[in-house]
């Protein structure tokens, strides 16, 4: 039986979310983003704008532009819609911001002509959110997500195993599964100039170029990829983010922006019904210099307070520079199901009394949106960021998990 991957992938995420959203858009070069493109339409990158590009340079180059700072609660919640779509579909769905792995190996009797069965997925995906979504079918994860680029937007193909080597030989390096910008300038400039040609280097030379990531290098170019698809009940790590609209060394706009991203990220925690022993602070300077660091629970937890005063204590030891901030976020991780701290609530009303606290504030923003309740240091960004009901509307917000 030949394995079967699915890489479904929503075509211009943000941008295409916006112009559905309104109608007026459709057609029109769109960005969202904030200091850099986050995403764009389809439209704007025919005039050469890309996700990280400089704002500025993108008003340069295509001047009609619409910006749209976004909403990113919006963009999850059409995300999830289409996962949703997905696991009916297969019962092993790993899922990103934008795009997910199918396994759909065995499912030859329910499906039968699995093209079939993904024009179908995009068919209903289409007619319930209007977005589109490119597939590509292949023997693993690499193949397939590849076999979705050359029929990107709104495409369909599929690459047999025996289709393989054919598929890739021609194809730029740059398209290799692990091959990012530093490893393809290096590779360059050996002459390797397509995913063929790589394979050339025995398995040694690549670990010697490239360490641990060599050997996989050599797999892949020779389409070998055996990554599982993995649905995770429980995900590594839930993390919000986000760049400043001006870098700031205000400690009341940075305490108030890490409260803001703790309290985002508790949130999503408790959805989950888990709790996380660990927390992370990233600040990122206006210098490009970066820091992080991380503390540990004794026993874990989802309540804001307890996870705030730990990023809170991680932010004093970590924000020593005498240079502005450009961005700040926080993670969470070493998450177990939610049982341990139910069991403290009767040994401790304190925790009692903040976990109904959370509780009563969650019931609130899933009736009336996130933004309805701001508190603590965050109140120090009312002023100068806009926020609706789905809350601040931030720069270069995080989606990730």
């Amino acid at each position: 039986m030949e394995r079967t991957v699915l890489h479904a992938d929503i075509d211009a995420f943000f941008a295409s979310i916006e112009q559905q959203r309104d109608p007026r858009l459709r057609g029109k070069p769109v960005i969202v983003g904030a200091g850099v493109i986050a995403s764009c339409s389809y439209e704007a990158r025919a005039f050469g704008l890309k996700a990280g590009m400089a704002l500025s340079e993108a008003k340069r180059l295509c001047p009609q532009a619409v910006i749209i700072a976004g909403h990113a609660q919006v963009y999850r919640c059409f995300a999830e819609r289409i996962f949703e779509r997905c696991r009916a579909l297969s019962p092993d769905v790993e899922t990103y911001l934008d795009e997910a792995y199918l396994e759909l190996t065995g499912t030859e009797r329910v499906h039968g002509d699995f093209l079939a069965a993904a024009a179908s997925l995009r068919a209903a995906i289409q007619e319930e959110t209007g977005l589109t979504v490119t597939c590509g079918i292949g023997p693993n994860r690499m193949l397939a997500k590849l076999a979705g680029k050359t029929v990107k937007p709104d495409g369909l193909a599929r690459v047999f195993a025996h289709e393989a080597e054919a598929f890739l030989v021609d194809r730029p390096i740059e398209q290799l599964a692990g091959v990012g910008h530093a490893h393809g300038r290096t590779l360059r400039s050996m002459n390797v100039r397509t995913i063929g040609e790589l394979r050339a280097f025995p398995v040694a030379a690549l670990e010697a170029l490239f360490g641990a990531p060599g050997r996989l290098l050599f797999e892949r170019c020779r389409g070998r990829d055996t990554a599982p698809v993995v649905a995770r009940e429980i995900p590594v790590t839930i993390s919000r983010e986000t760049s400043f609209h001006r870098d700031t060394g205000d400690p009341g706009q940075v305490e108030g922006m890490l409260e803001y991203l703790v309290g985002r990220a508790c949130r999503a925690t408790r959805e989950l019904g888990l709790t996380a022993r660990t927390v992370s602070v990233r600040l990122r300077y206006s210098d490009g210099e970066s820091a992080e660091q991380s503390r540990t629970l004794r026993s874990p937890s989802a309540v804001d307070p307890i996870l705030l005063a730990l990023a809170f204590e991680v932010l004093q030891r970590l924000f020593t520079r005498r240079v502005s901030l450009h961005a700040v976020g926080v993670t969470l991780s070493g998450f177990v199901r939610d049982t341990a701290e139910q069991g403290a609530l009767f040994d401790e009303p304190e925790a009692g009394r903040r976990a109904a606290l959370c509780d009563a504030l969650d019931r609130v923003r899933d009736s009336y949106g996130h933004g309805a309740v701001v508190s603590g240091r965050a109140l120090n960004l009312t002023d100068s960021i806009e926020h609706d009901r789905y809350g601040f509307v931030l720069r270069t917000s995080s989606l990730t998990k």
